[in-house]
């Protein structure tokens, strides 16, 4: 049985044949702690201080909805542990704290509790615990867009020029910036939680995190192997270099599902041959083998590749998805974009957007900007019509192959369509501001073009047959 005595002396009776326990409760600390005050509120971290009372310790309690949970007496909680309002943040004697496992644009409320004592002798000071609250920033690029209008001729060279200058940070230091600022979660017995972004699968470990232990990847959405780079430095040595390393082409997953999805395309599986968690891998209505990651990730992974595409354009040739390498030809533009407009960016990833920012000082403008992803055709990467552009997507897009060389070009480009059935087809060429500068029929299956009066730059070729259109990048070069 129990009781409570003035000064809550607090009895624990326990009856057996011989003998009976009594435990009592520690003296209650006087005054609660007082001065609670928060600095460098971040979308993803903060620092929470208040002035310490005399006491032995603290109870931090913290959610982002309003806090009605009281401590008992005589119970010790953990960090981590869930009660029914809040979350436990922290027990101990310590006054400033670095706070993570926050949201962009969020309210966070604390409440903390004096105690004395441990075990079951704990007591805490019950009444009118100090309290605070502050909010998190709305994720802002600010005047980081200022040089780019989607709707000038110039827009992809603006865009690319503004993302690719950064600093690249070591894929290696992925596990010890990014993962315990971003991704773990208190829980409790000392241990943190990550869920994988491919699959949702939980993972509960002690700090700190290792690939090996944990079993999981930085799976590069848009695949090693698939980069321009790779031919030249190989797929596994591009770690080392910015394409290879950049955090915003990089998901934390379980290593099951990373090796399953392994070279191929991202897509919506229609005949499933296999499932992980929330994954499915198969083949989608074309027969192409795809990997589907689950549904709160489809709109992250496709705006991942359509920044690596626009970042890394140019680097050692075009990195459209039609002049990438391996099983790029094979990934669909058309369910990216359906994915970037069925999950639109969420706090976590304009979170993550704003904590990659501050390490790699760039922004991945499709998270800011979603909308911009219709202004390109990432089949060759080039502006559509739908901002404002001259040339683009436009018709129903022309499924023959199509041999553009050489590439790079100086005085002359040949143009080899390899249609089964040829039909006369057209040809325009277009700068970089989308202006027509050559026009021809196409009038058998081969066709060259005098470059000799081209600028040195980048240029789009557009071939047109029968209603639909086929579109390749080329550069001339002096």
């Amino acid at each position: 049985m129990t009781g409570r005595l003035t000064g809550k002396f607090f009895l624990i009776l326990i009856f057996s044949c011989s003998h009976i326990l009594t435990f009592a409760l520690a003296t209650e600390p006087a005054t609660q702690p007082t001065a609670i005050s928060f600095a460098s509120v971040k979308t993803y971290s903060m620092v929470m201080s208040f002035t310490p009372t005399v006491a032995d310790g603290y109870l931090i309690l913290k959610s982002d909805k309003n806090i009605t949970d009281v401590p008992v007496d005589g119970t010790t909680y953990q960090k981590g542990q869930g009660l029914s309002t809040c979350k436990v943040m922290y027990v101990g004697g310590n006054n400033i704290h670095s706070v993570r496992e926050v949201l962009e644009n969020t309210t966070y409320n604390f409440r903390v509790f004096a105690y004395n004592g441990t075990g079951n002798q704990i007591n805490y000071l019950q009444v009118n615990p100090l309290t605070g609250s502050t909010t998190t920033p709305f994720s802002n690029a600010g005047s980081y867009y200022a040089s780019v209008d989607s709707g000038s001729g110039t827009f992809l060279a603006d865009l690319h020029s503004l993302i690719n200058s950064h600093t690249m940070v070591a894929y290696t230091a992925y596990k010890s910036n990014i993962v315990p600022a971003i991704f773990e979660r208190d829980t409790t017995g000392g241990k943190v939680v990550i869920n994988c972004e491919y699959s949702n699968e939980t993972t509960v470990y002690t700090a700190p995190f290792d690939f090996t232990a944990q079993a999981y990847n930085r799976e590069h959405t848009l695949c090693k192997s698939w980069m321009q780079t790779a031919a030249q430095l190989g797929a596994n040595n591009l770690i080392n270099y910015p394409e290879g390393a950049d955090y915003y082409n990089l998901l934390l997953t379980r290593s099951t599902p990373n090796q399953v999805r392994s070279n191929n395309p991202l897509g919506i599986v229609i005949n499933v041959a296999s499932t992980y968690g929330e994954t499915k891998y198969g083949t989608d209505n074309n027969g192409n083998s795809v990997f589907e990651p689950k549904n709160n990730r489809k709109g992250d992974a496709a705006r991942a590749m359509f920044y690596e595409m626009i970042c890394y354009d140019g680097l050692e040739g075009g990195w459209g998805l039609n002049e990438l390498l391996s099983e790029a030809g094979d990934q669909d533009q058309n369910v990216l974009k359906l994915w970037n407009q069925q999950d639109p960016p969420d706090k976590f990833e304009r979170t993550k957007n704003e904590y990659i920012n501050s390490l790699q000082h760039n922004r991945n403008p499709f998270i800011d900007h979603p909308g911009w992803a219709t202004c390109i055709n990432f089949d060759s990467i080039v502006k559509t019509n739908l901002c404002g552009a001259v040339s683009g997507i436009e018709d129903e897009v022309l499924n023959v192959g199509v041999n553009v060389y050489p590439n790079p070009a100086s005085e002359m480009l040949n143009v080899e369509l390899l249609a089964a059935e040829f039909q006369q087809a057209e040809i325009s060429v277009f700068d970089i501001y989308g202006r027509e500068i050559h026009h021809s029929s196409f009038l058998i299956q081969h066709s060259a073009i005098n470059t000799s009066s081209f600028e040195t730059g980048n240029y789009l070729l557009k071939i047109s047959m029968t209603g639909k259109s086929a579109y390749r990048k080329f550069l001339i070069v002096r």
